[in-house]
């Protein structure tokens, strides 16, 4: 092979490489690798999520989050222990699932936690 097919491949391999790591929350702060892949975590509604003693309890529409799209016919409802939240670094609630509906990380805003 040429040299210059093998420069032109570097350089298309340096084009497509991207750093690990996850997106960012809608006010700017990256939700960690463990929580998501690009599209596991969203902000939810307050009115979604309910404390109860054990922890919460988040109730996710259909349509209502980018992992829970609008062809699930049934909301996916989650109780999450205390333990498991994580402190919200904007203040709002942030729910992070696979596509199964199982849980990865959950976000509480202060004082909620």
């Amino acid at each position: 092979m040429r040299a210059s097919a093998w420069i032109t491949i570097a350089i298309m391999l340096a084009a497509y490489a991207t750093p690990t790591h996850a997106h960012q929350a809608r006010s700017g702060w990256d939700y960690p690798f463990e929580c998501c892949s690009e599209a596991d975590c969203a902000r939810i509604d307050a009115g979604t999520v309910r404390e109860v003693r054990s922890g919460f309890v988040v109730t996710i529409a259909p349509g209502r989050h980018p992992m829970w799209p609008t062809e699930r016919r049934e909301p996916l409802v989650l109780d999450i222990p205390h333990q498991k939240a994580r402190q919200s670094p904007d203040g709002f609630w942030h729910l992070c699932i696979n596509d199964a509906g199982e849980l990865l990380c959950f976000y509480a805003p202060g004082g909620d936690s």
